[in-house]
């Protein structure tokens, strides 16, 4: 009920004003013809005429009316008080739900939680039941609900922090089945032990409350203003110079300003840097190591703090390797359009040959040289921007094989690309907004391209014709610019989206994608290649199903990749909520209060009568309009 809602009782006063109406109201009077008063004697005599009230039922009707109007606004109810101990059936289930994220292992923090946990279990009674959930990013059911209080003393003794953040909704999620796997009509009570992170709060509403039904005793076991700094990001690079940079960024949640920032390589200490970072700030710390292939180490705060898990920050780094790509049948233009776009030391290495080698050619035509045919159906891959002296005789007895065919030029009085299929690969890095307009390209004449279904257009002009296309021969794909890129055709190499284009056609064909080489605990990967962790603290990667996820950061090795996992920033970030905020956020459990020192829960049921006096609101004026019309009726008659 509203703070105002009170004050509108106070309309109930109005039900006097129907009383007055109808003691005040003049019965109607007709005029009776008289011959003549002048025989009549004049007799002073007082008269007193005495008001009744007319027509009671409707007067009473309309007073209903008015305090049946007023109860509506004033909303009432009624709210009953029931006691925990009053609505258990006299046994009780308890979960016990420890958070071990990574902001639990500052030092004492930890040790507070297992006695907490422990000291739950001594509240169990005869015939109570208790289960043990550990939380983090994700959560773990340890000990359903049992009888055995034993089991979960040993699960509290064997559970450890984790290097996850955490996540609450999951944890009461997790809570929320444990008791729906049972039926049974007894109490329930969560006790959620935690530091009440801010953090591991969701962002916005998710539409979920833990039911009311389940009791909610929250367990802070958290401290304010604990000084923590991090290492929360890195940035690897490697120079012309043969020196790979290393950037860290250094950040001071709160306390001392006063920093000792080394970099390791090879478990040995290279540099060590003194900053000073202000409360709240951050600052970047730069390295440089000589530039070596398989470069593997991480940036670390030397003195620590109260929080030291995430002092530490792995990197992992790998020289990517060349692919040759050969340039045939090319003007002296396109040739140095092209290196111009691809510079020396780029992932592709231009080479000029007469032969069919590397791992993409590059051709504007395909006469005068044999067996592309052959070499794309082996695997090969051949990117063809036509010319427009192209010869499309020998063109089309190649792309005949991929189902593909050119005609001659089309005068397109400057065409504009149109549409691109930001789905393909080639494209899918220009999907976001400021990047997916490609409209302003646009080419004068271009080649005229028909292909069936089983080639791909990836791109068309705003006349609806294929601009790029992609076919297979055998093992190797052709990708087919119809528009070529020559200045004299077309403003593509004038634009700023040639060269990414360029780039992205090249590592498609080239089946060089970005390997991922930077991952946080909790991450997966799929693989079959057995994983080894070369650098780090104690902790595997575990298996679930095809997938390995990584359990503690470190520098890992599978196959030929290599890989840094990290924790998560958001975890570094020590603020807090209040157990209060907490159950407002996520619970529609009871709200806790203090009973002789102790927290205590009661239960309150509510029932509101504001729905069911507004229909008899309704049903009143309806009875009224009908009984006040009856009337006039019925006067008119008589």
């Amino acid at each position: 009920m509203g703070l105002l809602a009170p004050l509108f009782a106070l309309g109930v006063a109005l039900i006097g004003i129907p009383y007055f109406v109808h003691r005040i109201r003049r019965p109607e009077r007709e005029t009776v013809r008289f011959s003549s008063l002048m025989f009549v004697p004049d007799v002073k005599r007082e008269v007193i005429e005495r008001r009744r009230v007319q027509h009671i039922v409707l007067m009473l009707l309309r007073m209903a009316v008015l305090v049946a109007l007023a109860l509506v606004f004033a909303r009432p109810f009624q709210e009953m008080m029931l006691d925990a101990e009053a609505v258990s059936s006299g046994t009780t289930d308890h979960v016990i739900a420890m958070d071990v994220s990574l902001s639990m292992g500052y030092e004492g923090v930890w040790e507070r939680a297992k006695m907490e946990a422990k000291s739950v279990l001594e509240t169990v009674g005869p015939g109570d039941r208790v289960g043990f959930v550990r939380f983090a990013q994700q959560a773990v059911v340890d000990v359903p609900l049992s009888g055995d209080v034993t089991d979960v003393r040993r699960a509290i003794e064997v559970a450890d922090v984790t290097w996850a953040h955490t996540d609450y909704a999951l944890a009461l999620q997790a809570v929320e089945h444990v008791f729906a796997a049972d039926t049974a009509q007894v109490r329930r009570v969560v006790h959620v032990i935690s530091d009440f992170q801010a953090s591991g709060m969701p962002v916005s509403d998710m539409g979920w409350r833990l039911p009311g039904a389940i009791e909610l005793q929250a367990v802070d076991v958290g401290e304010n203003a604990v000084s923590n700094a991090s290492v929360d990001a890195l940035a690897v690079r490697a120079g012309k110079d043969d020196v790979l940079r290393v950037r860290a960024r250094v950040r001071n949640w709160s306390g001392q300003g006063a920093l000792a920032v080394q970099m390791v390589v090879g478990g040995e200490v290279v540099e060590t840097r003194d900053v000073t970072v202000l409360q709240g700030n951050a600052t970047q710390v730069a390295f440089s190591v000589p530039l070596e292939d398989g470069i593997n180490g991480y940036v670390a705060l030397a003195g620590g703090d109260r929080l030291q898990r995430d002092d530490r920050r792995f990197f992992a780094w790998l020289a990517k390797p060349q692919h040759p790509v050969a340039v045939l049948n090319t003007s002296e233009v396109t040739q140095f359009m092209l290196k111009a776009a691809v510079p020396e030391g780029a992932d592709w290495r231009l080479i000029g040959s007469g032969e069919l080698m590397g791992s993409v050619v590059i051709a504007e035509d395909v006469t005068s040289v044999n067996g592309f045919a052959d070499y794309v159906e082996e695997g090969g891959a051949l990117f063809l921007p036509l010319r427009r002296d192209a010869d499309i005789q020998s063109v089309n007895a190649l792309l005949a094989r991929a189902n593909i065919r050119v005609s001659g030029v089309e005068d397109a009085g400057y065409a504009a690309l149109a549409w691109v299929d930001l789905e393909h690969p080639i494209f899918r890095p220009f999907r976001g907004a400021r990047f997916n307009d490609f409209s302003s390209v646009r080419y004068e004449n271009y080649h005229v391209i028909t292909a069936d279904s089983s080639a791909a257009v990836l791109a068309k002009y705003d006349d609806l014709m294929s601009a790029i296309v992609e076919g297979r021969i055998g093992e190797g794909r052709i990708v087919v610019w119809a528009g070529g890129m020559g200045l004299d055709r077309s403003n593509l190499a004038r634009t700023p989206r040639f060269v990414p284009l360029l780039h992205e056609t090249l590592r498609y064909l080239s089946g060089d994608r970005e390997i991922e080489t930077d991952y946080l605990v909790g991450d997966a990967i799929s693989t079959s290649d057995a994983v080894e962790r070369i650098m780090g603290p104690e902790g595997l990667d575990f298996v679930v199903g095809d997938a390995r996820i990584f359990h503690a950061p470190g520098v890992y090795q599978w196959g030929t990749q290599t890989a840094s996992v990290n924790v998560a920033d958001r975890e570094s970030d020590l603020a807090r909520i209040t157990p209060a905020e907490f159950e407002i956020r996520l619970c529609d459990a009871p709200v806790l209060f203090q009973r002789d020192g102790k927290p205590s829960v009661d239960l309150s049921i509510v029932y509101e009568y504001g729905r069911w006096i507004l229909g008899f609101l309704l049903a009143l004026l309806l009875l009224e309009h009908f009984y006040a019309a009856y009337l006039s009726a019925r006067e008119v008659r008589t």
